[in-house]
């Protein structure tokens, strides 16, 4: 589960030695992924549960994700202890409600992928480059780019910048990582930057299962250090 999450307060290893190319995962699940922060799933995955505590053994956040048979996800459901943030997001025929929590809204086309977006930040609509990954969330009224995702060669953003909040995001892959879960990066908002390093174990199907990360204010981690694991288990069909 995405840690970042716990300190930007928006909308998370060691690498597998089982796998000698990389996975390949559906664009609709990494979408899905990015936009409600939550690790991706390989697989005919029915049901995904990931959580995150911190080093006494504490729950700081929870996501659970529910997925049809093509892979499309039909509902997820999110609590942060940290942000007292929480949404329950239904996806029914390419329409998105919330019952509780946050209210969310959108609507999904017939690739799964999320076309107009509606939370208590604003309206906005999406667009997907060529390999059907998420590339741009768009401000609907005032038409200007909100978020920005940048990839290279592989299905994973290597730069997320975000215009509304000002920040700056860049993601470092180990060369040969099957999945890119295990990660280091560094967000940036004005002059202050935090540091993060996640590795991760890896499950035989390879979904990543027990993973720790590693929080500071300085790239060397002994500024403000934070340990925080988070866990991953999945119900197939």
């Amino acid at each position: 589960m995405k840690k970042w999450f716990l300190f930007s307060g928006a909308l998370c290893l060691t690498a597998s030695v089982q796998a000698t190319s990389p996975i390949r995962f559906q664009p609709a699940v990494l979408n899905a992924a990015q936009l409600f922060n939550h690790d991706p799933s390989v697989g005919p995955v029915k049901h995904s549960l990931q959580w995150i505590r911190n080093s006494t053994g504490e729950l700081l956040a929870m996501t659970d994700v529910w997925y049809d048979r093509s892979g499309c996800f039909t509902r997820i459901n999110m609590a942060d202890k940290l942000n007292d943030a929480e949404f329950h997001i239904v996806n029914q025929h390419g329409v998105l409600t919330s019952n509780r929590g946050q209210p969310v809204s959108g609507k999904v086309n017939q690739r799964c992928q999320v076309t107009e977006l509606e939370n208590k930040s604003g309206k906005y609509r999406l667009s997907y480059n060529a390999q059907g990954l998420l590339e741009s969330i768009i401000d609907r009224v005032s038409g200007k780019v909100s978020q920005r995702f940048e990839y290279r060669f592989g299905q994973f953003p290597v730069r997320i910048r975000d215009y509304e909040k000002q920040t700056d995001s860049r993601f470092f892959y180990p060369a040969g990582n099957p999945q890119f879960v295990d990660m280091e990066t560094s967000l940036t908002a004005g002059k202050d930057t935090v540091w993060l390093k996640q590795s991760c174990s890896y499950q035989k199907d390879g979904n990543v299962a027990l993973c720790s990360q590693i929080t500071a204010n300085d790239a060397d981690y002994r500024d403000a250090v934070s340990v925080t694991f988070s866990n991953h288990k999945m119900e197939n069909y």
